[in-house]
């Protein structure tokens, strides 16, 4: 994967768009983990991935299954 040029760490999802009810957000940066996930399945380079982009402006954050990535993005 790196030889493509992906970068260790980076969410799994990037909306380069602020959401509509949202607009002083720049975009929106979110890791997904599994339902059953627990807050230290976060690696420390997501961790500041998402640190990052909250920095410039970004809603990030992080999801534990489908469900909760759409009430996420809601």
């Amino acid at each position: 994967m790196r030889a493509q040029g992906v970068e260790r760490g980076v969410p799994d999802l990037l909306i380069i768009d602020s959401p509509p009810h949202r607009p002083h957000f720049v975009g929106v940066a979110l890791e997904l983990k599994r339902v059953n996930g627990r807050p230290s399945d976060l690696r420390p380079e997501q961790r500041e991935w998402l640190e990052r982009f909250d920095e410039r402006g970004w809603a990030a954050g992080v999801a534990y299954g489908a469900d909760a990535a759409i009430e996420w993005l809601r």
